[in-house]
């Protein structure tokens, strides 16, 4: 049987090519050239060194353009429009994983398989997602929007490992990257900064402009709006308080604070919900970022069809066009949209 592995030229991808070619498939690596760089360069190297090391076939796959359209333009967009995105979803959602799969098909691989770190199930026809073992790299998060169909056919042997594990794996299958460094958070920034990336990419110019509360009482000067997210506590530079970001106003050019009470959210309201199976309403739990824990809520419908999170304890900063995931225990339910909040 062929597998297709998305390689990326870290530690977990090269360990799930050895891991699939231990397995006794014909593996193929693949690796998406997603952005001209410096390191996107050397991470191709490291892949194919891999390949090479692993004696797997190796092939590059150029994606820059859609890459860029889904992800990066994205991006900038959200946060010159006050908005905060999330670009590993969009990536994983409308990059990544249909990339590999055409790879797949173009090959007739039987599966393909990625370095995350989440659990799959397949039976009867459906396909369910579980949180990985080691809850502090669990990925499912950024993975709730991926196509069903193509989660059919996909494979996350790291799953049941943790980092130390996998980083041991790698060692014993003697990859030259067994000892590299965890990535950052966002790949085609550099040193996460992503102001300066925005200001590189944008014809906009971001002037300072007031900040106020949410009654318009003027309290200092911002520094630009895309330096602001919501829920934010740090580097506002006001006296008093403690102060939160209520919300970004990008056309008058304020940034507006309160207390954190300001902030606090009790029911979310979503767009571009998407079950992986079927649909879900009830009690079950939620993430609204995917670093914070599950908290207790309840799924219901509006008169007019939408989707409504009511949460049984509160979340802070709760900010429009990030996702809230739904789950059952550690199985993933599905996911939308932060349209609003109340």
């Amino acid at each position: 049987m062929k597998c297709v592995v998305g390689m990326s030229g870290g530690v977990d991808s090269s360990t799930t090519a050895a891991l699939m070619k231990e397995r006794g498939f014909e593996v193929i690596g693949c690796t998406l050239k997603m952005f001209e760089s410096e390191k996107s360069q050397t991470a191709v190297e490291n892949a194919q060194k891999v390949a090479e090391h692993l004696k797997i076939d190796h092939e590059v796959a150029d994606c820059v353009a859609d890459f860029k359209k889904y992800v990066e333009d994205y991006f900038v967009e959200s946060y010159e429009n006050g908005i905060t995105p999330n670009p590993c979803v969009m990536c994983n959602q409308f990059v990544k994983f249909k990339y590999l799969d055409k790879f797949r098909k173009k090959y007739n691989a039987d599966i393909l398989a990625t370095g995350h770190y989440v659990q799959i199930k397949k039976t009867e026809g459906r396909v369910e997602l579980f949180q990985a073992e080691e809850l502090r790299k669990d990925q499912s998060y950024f993975l709730y929007a991926v196509d069903r169909e193509i989660l059919k056919v996909a494979e996350f042997p790291l799953g049941a490992f943790s980092k130390t594990q996998t980083r041991e794996l790698a060692r014993q299958f003697k990859i030259c990257v067994a000892e590299q460094p965890e990535s950052q958070d966002i790949c085609f920034l550099s040193n996460d900064d992503y102001v300066s990336f925005i200001k590189r990419r944008s014809s906009r110019t971001y002037a300072e402009g007031d900040i106020v509360d949410v009654f318009g009482n003027v309290l200092g000067k911002h520094s630009g709006t895309i330096n602001y997210t919501i829920g934010q506590r740090k580097g506002l530079g006001l006296s008093g308080g403690p102060f939160f970001v209520y919300g970004v106003d990008a056309k008058q050019n304020r940034a507006i604070v309160s207390d954190k009470n300001g902030v606090k959210t009790e029911k979310i309201f979503l767009k571009d919900v998407k079950f992986l199976n079927e649909e879900f309403l009830g009690e079950c739990e939620v993430k609204i970022r995917s670093a914070n824990k599950k908290n207790p809520a309840k799924i219901a419908k509006t008169e007019g069809g939408k989707y409504r999170v009511e949460l049984r304890g509160p979340e802070y900063g709760v900010a429009q066009e990030q996702h809230c995931v739904f789950y059952d225990g550690n199985k993933l339910l599905g996911g939308g949209v932060i349209a609003g909040t109340e």
